[in-house]
């Protein structure tokens, strides 16, 4: 295990906002897999916080030996088929959506694109059928060769140092990560002058305040999985707000920005599906206006 004691943003030292021993009940259930629960006897399930990156983070993260024993790999590739076929029509459209945008941003006939945490390759799969010339990159072996088998270039994270992309996709991914900077760093360097690199983590501003209030009252009601899913235990080691991400991106020298919101508007798909025409009007300008932890950065272009 790695102890953080310092803002993986800022290497500022945090105070701890919360904290309950992995040997309580209701946090020993949420880490039984296999050897965790004897690493973690002596330990505590602690969260920190920095207010000059505003992210909240735990103190104790996997090595990466430990990370390869948590996201163990299924048997085959029935159970990726099985995943792709409980997605609902809207989620594709989502997907379409997105890429129909970049394709308008990216000047080149067929952008370089990286998937990276690109798991059985939702995002990866339709920039591939976008015309784009598609990498990916994921933990597990399993994932990595079905992507492989259906036209990905599965790369790992030493090849990344020697390639160059016009789009990063990192969709709830950076939440997993002990060295979130380190990583930001790396895209930063990978991408072209001018490239987007685009971050998405689960969104949950709510999460601080009860564990706040929990940490005071000595309160157990916020050790459940669904209220402590964003901060899960070893497993969503950091809870970025907006200004977390931003802060993140900057720091490795990429730049907020906003991707026009009429080529949003322009990209909207199945129209004649009610949720989906409520969607199509009001998500555009959410995006446009940079709300919640869903962001798009850029590179310089000099």
């Amino acid at each position: 295990m790695v102890k953080r004691e310092h803002c993986p943003i800022t290497n500022r030292h945090s105070e701890v906002v919360f904290a309950r021993p992995y040997s309580s009940p209701a946090l020993r259930r949420m880490v039984d897999r296999g050897n965790f629960q004897t690493i973690l006897s002596d330990k505590l399930y602690e969260v920190r916080y920095c207010a000059e990156s505003d992210l909240h983070f735990q103190t104790w993260v996997m090595e990466q030996q430990e990370l390869g024993d948590w996201y163990s790999a299924p048997p085959d590739d029935a159970r990726f088929m099985a995943e792709i076929g409980k997605q609902k029509i809207h989620w594709f459209a989502h997907q379409t959506e997105e890429i129909l945008v970049l394709r308008q941003m990216c000047p080149a006939n067929m952008p370089v694109a990286l998937d990276f945490g690109c798991k059985w390759g939702k995002w990866a799969s339709m920039a591939l059928a976008h015309g784009c010339d598609v990498y990916g990159v994921d933990v597990n072996p399993a994932a990595a060769a079905f992507c492989a088998q259906r036209g990905i270039k599965m790369v790992d994270g030493e090849q990344l140092e020697d390639l160059r992309f016009d789009v990063i996709n990192c969709d709830q991914v950076m939440e997993h990560v002990s060295d979130p900077l380190g990583l930001v760093n790396l895209f930063s360097g990978c991408l072209k002058p001018g490239g987007f690199l685009k971050l998405s983590t689960p969104d949950n501003p709510r999460l601080p305040h009860l564990l706040s209030g929990a940490q005071r009252r000595g309160d157990e009601s916020v050790l459940d999985p669904v209220i402590l899913d964003s901060l899960y235990p070893l497993e969503h080691v950091n809870l970025f707000s907006r200004a977390a991400l931003d802060c993140l991106a900057e720091r490795a020298g990429l730049v907020p920005c906003r991707l026009p919101l009429f080529k949003w508007l322009g990209a909207g798909q199945l129209w004649n599906l009610p949720r989906q025409f409520n969607r199509n009007l009001l998500t555009p300008f959410k995006r446009w206006l940079g709300r919640g932890t869903y962001g798009w950065y850029r590179k310089s272009p000099a």
